[in-house]
């Protein structure tokens, strides 16, 4: 009896260890769960890839591309006042109570009441003042400011993408750190409760410490849930619905970038969209201009037109008629003139519009630029306290372990390490995300 008494003692021992283990390490298994589910069910996407699908998925760039088959139909259609134009029309009357037609046939005449007729004619305009021209200019000028807007377009999805890619990439690394950190608050924590159990450190210093790995603890759910929002915004972009598993796979590194100001200011000058929208637009309105203007001239048109009138449904009786029109307003009120001076002043104030906007390209490309420069400057300064506070917490360590040092001072340092090491992954992300904005308002990707 004594002996099960002992046997199931140290079964229960060993049963409460076994659960104060689970208990320890509970939250890190949760976590190595998570992870483990994120890469092993899920698909990785590289920023390739992530690129390809928007541009393939984009919704604002299919829209704008049925914009822009509509404008391409439109200034097809504009070669038609430059063509001939043909008409043929054929008709039935019947006199039920007006006055007959009558025919003379041989001696004797012939009255009926009713005939049928047909007509063809062929005209072409000769002289318009330039209106043909101006309106099919201006069709023209109107689909290439549509097809600038559409670049315009894939450059917003393509910074969009790649800010949400880095974004994404930048959140799981730091998962990733504060993980690490949770492993060392949890070491710390350990050391302190092996020293309190020597009776080298009092109470105090073991809940200090265990406040940390709490805290710690928390971080890590704060990172993972950032991750999964982040990762949220990149797969609504790529149509990716919110119940298919999927990362990110890449490298989180220091972007490279040696061109200087002036020649990203130049090229976009010359081939930024929204430059090259407003030169077309300049153009659409020019010709407008030109439409209105052509008011001025006197239009001249030439035709040959045949009928045929007669009593039988196919009729034999001809007549050929040659035509040539000569029409010129004398007076039509002060609209012409008025209409003019407006379209003028609508091109003037397009060209006003043009300088504001390269204004407002050079200020962006300025601003983007100090941005990333200072961003790539935040990561040496970040990869150098890195170092500082790997050297602090070391020594640290190796003071407590001695005895020489406090725990708030340790827990003070390690916090510090953690922090330098996810800065230095969060400024990383942002210098990505600052040279693809960079990118956008440069337009690198035109160039």
């Amino acid at each position: 009896m004594n002996c099960f008494n002992v046997n199931l003692t140290r079964k229960g021992f060993r049963f409460n260890i076994l659960m104060k283990l689970m208990k320890k390490n509970l939250f890190i298994l949760i976590v190595f769960i998570i992870l483990s589910i994120v890469s092993s069910r899920s698909y990785s996407i590289t920023l390739d890839e992530a690129v390809k699908r928007a541009i393939d998925v984009s919704y604002p760039i299919k829209e704008q591309k049925e914009t822009v088959k509509r404008t391409e139909f439109s200034y097809i259609s504009s070669i038609d006042p430059f063509l001939p134009t043909v008409t043929i029309q054929t008709g039935y009357t019947n006199y039920l109570y007006g006055a007959p037609i009558t025919y003379t046939s041989g001696f004797a005449p012939l009255v009926k009441n009713e005939f049928y007729n047909a007509t063809g004619a062929i005209s072409y305009r000769l002289f318009d003042g330039g209106l043909r021209y101006a309106q099919r200019q201006g069709s023209f000028s109107l689909m290439g400011r549509e097809k600038e807007k559409l670049q315009g377009i894939r450059s917003d999805v393509l910074y969009n993408v790649r800010a949400a890619f880095f974004t994404a990439l930048g959140k799981r690394a730091v998962v990733e750190k504060r993980n690490e950190a949770y492993e060392t608050t949890k070491k710390l924590y350990d050391l302190t409760k092996a020293r309190f159990t020597e009776g080298i450190v009092r109470k105090s210093d073991v809940l200090q410490a265990e406040v940390r790995v709490t805290s710690s603890k928390i971080e890590v759910v704060d990172a993972v849930t950032d991750y999964e929002k982040s990762m949220e915004d990149l797969k609504s972009l790529l149509l990716i619905t919110p119940d298919e598993k999927h990362d990110v796979e890449g490298v989180l590194e220091a972007p490279q970038f040696q061109e200087s100001y002036q020649s990203l200011t130049e090229k976009a000058i010359r081939t930024r969209p929204d430059v090259t929208y407003q030169l077309k637009e300049i153009d659409r309105l020019t010709s407008v201009y030109k439409e209105k203007k052509s008011n001025w001239w006197p239009k001249l048109d030439v035709g040959l037109q045949q009928s045929r009138q007669d009593t039988t449904f196919f009729p034999n009786g001809r007549e050929d008629t040659v035509m040539l029109n000569f029409s010129y307003p004398l007076f039509d009120g002060v609209g012409r003139y008025y209409n003019m001076e407006g379209a003028q002043k609508d091109v003037n104030a397009a060209k006003y519009k043009l300088e504001e906007i390269k204004r407002n390209v050079k200020l962006d490309i300025i601003k983007a630029y100090k941005d990333l420069t200072l961003s790539l400057e935040n990561i040496r300064m970040y990869d150098e306290l890195l170092r500082e506070a790997t050297m602090n917490f070391n020594q640290a360590v190796g003071e407590y372990k001695a005895g020489k040092g406090d725990i708030l001072t340790l827990i003070q340092a390690e916090k510090d390490w953690a922090k330098a090491k996810e800065n230095l992954v969060v400024s990383m992300y942002k210098s990505n995300n600052a040279l693809a904005y960079l990118q956008k308002v440069s337009y690198l990707d035109g160039n």
